[in-house]
């Protein structure tokens, strides 16, 4: 995401419609006007700031990705170097992500999940890895390691999915008891 766009409302605007509109229709099927009336802009406002629809979806990723990987790392400042405190701290930071930013948890795991689009399945696998690595300080304290370390964020992401599947607002307790169903994996 570009400075000039990040600190632009209508491109904040833009971004926050493109997340409500890719969890009800396929990205490759939103047009530039129907995302421009979704954020109270017109047509020229949009092509000022992105090239397209998609463009405007890995954005819209990106902004939430940026967002969401500042709070594990946030979280993992200060934890103690073994798994199951760090995955602790990290889940109930994401949780409480989760129940702040509903239409950017649904974007992050289950649209860019199901997506066709290949832009934004990569993105989503950069972010898995992106958490994965804020872990490496404790991978050695796992039972396998590295690997470990990305099956459980694996797991997080599949069960923050599955949860958050179909729902954009209201009570996350679904993912909560998926995600506290890990537990076993971490100790």
């Amino acid at each position: 995401m570009t400075t000039s766009t990040a600190d632009c409302p209508a491109c904040a605007r833009l971004r926050a419609a493109v997340r409500v509109i890719a969890g009800e229709t396929p990205l490759f099927e939103v047009t530039a006007g129907e995302l421009a009336d979704a954020a109270g802009t017109d047509v020229q406002m949009f092509t000022r700031h992105y090239p397209s629809v998609r463009a405007c979806g890995a954005a819209a990723f990106d902004e939430a990705a940026e967002d969401l990987h500042r709070v594990c790392a946030t979280a993992l400042r200060g934890t103690r170097p073994d798994c199951a405190a760090r995955f602790a701290g990290v889940a109930d930071a994401v949780l409480r992500w989760v129940d702040t930013h509903p239409q950017c948890a649904r974007y992050l795991f289950v649209v860019s999940e199901r997506a066709a689009e290949p832009e934004l399945r990569a993105r989503s696998s950069g972010l898995k890895r992106s958490v994965t690595c804020l872990f490496d300080g404790a991978a050695g304290h796992t039972p396998a390691g590295r690997t470990h370390v990305e099956f459980v964020v694996g797991l997080f992401f599949r069960a923050a999915a599955q949860a958050l599947d179909g729902t954009g607002h209201g009570d996350h307790s679904a993912l909560r008891t998926k995600v506290l169903a890990l537990r076993p994996f971490v100790t």
